[in-house]
């Protein structure tokens, strides 16, 4: 595999890409201003491979890429995203948990993991990042866990095969306190569940379809057409399997993660 510097987009870096799961340190994380309920909050990339994302995300072979498999995305990690400049796409990271730029400022507020689809147009922390700054944010899976008379167990969903999709992102970018580079930073939206995804939580990410990644990073787009792409996946698109318990600790990250849990729901 090539090594992937991210030297065509220095303006990315924010912090350590090793000994991740950093405290958040604007205090919880949340999936609105008013709200501290989350979902999608770990998610998967175990499949970096350089060629894969590349070809995946018509990304220049000029822009390296370098990232370890990763089984435990969190809050406050670094994670890697697609942005448009100018018709090229940039691949780089950012920290995930939204840091609104001009809303932070006036507000104080915590990164943010998430943000509604049905407000982002008109709630204040996510209006200028949606309207100004999209990108995708590349995974072959995310969690959730499933409550029912067994207790609560983590969710694995995924393509069938790992194939790798693209989240629905936004990103900010503010002067970091202490530091000479700014912070950027992401947030996944969510809208409503799909049939498979109901019986376990009543939200889920917006995973674009291939063919509207496009639209989604073209700020040109009328607002009408943005939120059409702003639905449910395809009923089919995922699989569902539950796993071990590993998830729970942000510190665990390996293939066991994903590994199926002996007992399976009966509605996977």
């Amino acid at each position: 595999m090539g090594r992937l510097s991210l030297r065509s987009a220095p303006e990315w870096r924010n912090g350590r890409r090793y000994g991740l799961k950093s405290h958040c340190p604007s205090g919880r994380v949340g999936s609105n201003p008013t709200s501290g309920i989350q979902m999608c909050g770990r998610y998967t990339l175990t499949n970096p491979d350089p060629l894969r994302l590349r070809a995946r995300f018509d990304i220049l072979e000029s822009i390296e890429v370098d990232d370890d498999p990763r089984f435990n995305i969190a809050p406050t990690d670094p994670v890697l995203a697609v942005r448009d400049f100018d018709g090229v796409r940039d691949l780089g990271r950012l920290r995930w948990g939204l840091v609104p730029g001009r809303w932070a400022e006036k507000k104080g507020g915590r990164p943010l993991i998430n943000a509604r689809a049905e407000t982002i147009a008109t709630q204040p922390a996510f209006a200028e990042s949606f309207a100004e700054r999209r990108c995708l944010i590349p995974a072959d899976g995310f969690y959730e866990w499933l409550s029912d008379e067994r207790g609560k167990r983590p969710v694995w969903l995924s393509r069938p095969g790992a194939e790798l999709f693209a989240f629905a992102g936004i990103w900010a970018q503010i002067d970091s306190p202490g530091s000479d580079e700014p912070l950027h930073s992401c947030a996944i939206v969510t809208c409503a569940p799909n049939a498979l995804m109901r019986p376990i939580h009543d939200r889920m990410p917006v995973i674009l379809d291939p063919d509207s990644e496009s639209s989604w990073l073209d700020l040109e787009r009328p607002p009408e057409e943005i939120f059409s792409l702003l639905a449910p996946a395809p009923d089919d698109l995922l699989v569902a399997r539950e796993v071990a318990d590993l998830v729970n600790n942000v510190r665990e990250d390996g293939p066991a993660l994903i590994e199926p849990r002996e007992e399976q729901s009966a509605l996977f």
